[in-house]
């Protein structure tokens, strides 16, 4: 897994991946079944501690 620092453009990834899942209403929980991740690796996307794999991201 990637990390932020090595991934230019993607500062902002989790904090809109967080937006986006708050304004839908859904728990990282409930996001986290509808992709096919666990919940940990949601909340570490989402903290801005790691960039998920590209099928994630699709």
């Amino acid at each position: 897994m990637a990390k932020v620092e090595d991934c230019p453009g993607f500062e902002t990834f989790g904090a809109d991946v967080k937006s986006a899942r708050e304004a839908n209403r859904l728990t990282r929980k409930t996001l986290a079944e509808l992709v096919g991740i666990e919940w940990r690796y949601l909340a570490n996307i989402e903290k801005d501690s790691t960039i998920p794999s590209l099928p994630v991201i699709i």
